[in-house]
């Protein structure tokens, strides 16, 4: 249910009218219109300053590699040197390479600009929560959550991959332009240059765009316009990394899905740890900030569609961050709910040194233990190019759960005590504010923004 936020004594009537009724409940954590009182100037300050600290202090959780990560991190960092020559396996991902060659004029190099990024991505969620309504020490607690987080943690020891990170700072940029839908889907355009993985989000972005206002057919042209730039560029450069590269080489596809979805909630639960709860409880609420009923199920649709063409799970883990932040937002808005995020953040920034007491290992020390066994359960088959079989795919599920069970039984219940301790919490501790009889939301215009 829509909370008024605090500090805003009113919403115009413009405003009010950007969500249909029908999903306004389920969209607490909603952009709102600027307040005149604020000067956005004061606003990038003092996101610059949280972000910049936090930055820092996160450091004590993962400090920083001070040489580009083995491989791909390499291959991004040779780019910088001259990003118009489109050199190199994935020539058409030139956003980040552009800026680190534009920051090289100021003597900042490839791995600095790939921190400067992390730095970026959590000025971007201090001013994406202000201008959501949240009060000044309620933007440093939300921030400080995604600091401690795999959304930056796990881009500290692969310096230079931070394509992931530029579409995370752009996909909640486009978020905060929702109701502007040539700002919103030249936004997602952009993020095709940084990585193509942005367009599988596009039937969650059309979907936010249809809650907030936007034409099912107006923004599938959009959508598709968006697809078309990136169609274009990509067959106008030489990407060793196309299409056809992952429809080849994704063996795991159908079968040994099941096997890596566990890889991914193993990951996910290291890197975020007690603060999916926060997620657990806006999805219980409906005020989980993902777009009515149908939001979170197409985002969840797009991670695990991910996961079909590329194993790459401590990259895509990162994107739960959305919807943790989200959530954590509107639950800030609740009676009790500061307390709550305040306890849920300590118990992540605890969990995460928990989780990974060797800081570079992305995953944490059960993920890195588990994945060296993946390569040696795989059958011989696999390494001379077929897919697994059905009977593969079983046989090397079971063989990953014998590996280590009582890791996996600490997955389990991990995630038990997620979904127990987000019910709960929706139930009992942060409830929400009590509705008037019928249901209808306790505001004067039924809706606010």
């Amino acid at each position: 249910m829509l909370s008024r936020p605090r500090g805003v004594k009113g919403a115009s009537p413009a405003s009010a009218r950007r969500l249909p009724p029908r999903e306004v409940a389920a969209v607490d954590f909603a952009p709102m219109s600027p307040s005149p009182r604020r000067n956005q100037g004061h606003e990038w300050a003092f996101a610059l300053l949280v972000g910049g600290l936090l930055l820092v202090l996160s450091d004590l959780l993962v400090p920083p590699a001070t040489a580009p990560f083995p491989g791909h991190g390499e291959r991004f960092a040779g780019m910088v040197a001259d990003p118009f020559a489109f050199a190199g396996p994935f020539p058409q991902r030139v956003l980040w390479p552009l800026l680190a060659h534009a920051a090289g004029w100021f003597g900042i190099g490839p791995v600095a600009s790939s921190r400067l990024c992390s730095g970026a991505l959590l000025v971007v969620v201090c001013w994406f929560v202000r201008g959501r309504g949240a009060a000044l020490g309620d933007a440093v607690l939300l921030t400080a959550a995604v600091a401690a987080t795999g959304a930056v943690q796990v881009y500290k020891p692969m310096v230079c991959m931070t394509a992931d990170t530029l579409n995370l700072l752009l996909l909640l940029l486009t978020l905060h332009h929702v109701d502007r839908p040539r700002v919103f889907w030249g936004l997602v355009a952009l993020a095709t240059f940084s990585h193509e993985m942005v367009l599988f989000f596009g039937p969650w972005l059309w979907w936010q765009r249809l809650q907030h206002g936007g034409s099912w057919w107006r923004d599938g042209l959009w959508l598709a316009a968006c697809g078309a730039v990136h169609g274009g560029w990509r067959y106008s450069m030489r990407a060793a990394y196309d299409a056809s590269y992952y429809a080849q080489n994704n063996f795991w596809v159908p079968w040994g899905l099941p096997a890596l979805w566990l890889l991914f909630l193993l990951v996910v639960l290291a890197e975020f740890g007690p603060l999916l709860v926060a997620a657990v409880w806006g999805l219980c609420r409906g005020e989980h900030g993902l777009g009515g009923r149908l939001g979170p199920w197409l985002y969840a649709a797009t991670l695990l569609l991910l996961l079909v063409f590329a194993y790459d799970v401590m990259r895509f883990a990162s994107f739960v961050v959305l919807p943790v932040l989200l959530a954590g937002g509107a639950m800030l808005r609740q009676p009790r709910g500061r307390a709550v995020a305040v306890a849920l953040v300590a118990a992540a920034v605890a969990s995460y040194l928990w989780a990974h007491p060797v800081a570079s290992e992305q995953g944490g020390r059960a993920f890195t233990e588990v994945s060296g066994a993946v390569l040696p359960l795989l059958p011989p088959s696999v390494f001379a190019g077929q897919r697994l079989s059905a009977g593969e795919g079983l046989d090397f599920l079971l063989a990953l759960l014998r590996v280590a069970p009582g890791l996996w039984a600490w997955t389990a219940a991990a995630a038990a005590g997620v979904l127990v301790g987000g019910v709960l919490l929706a139930r009992y501790a942060v409830p929400g504010p009590a509705k008037p009889k019928g249901g209808v939301p306790a505001t004067t215009t039924k809706a606010s923004p």
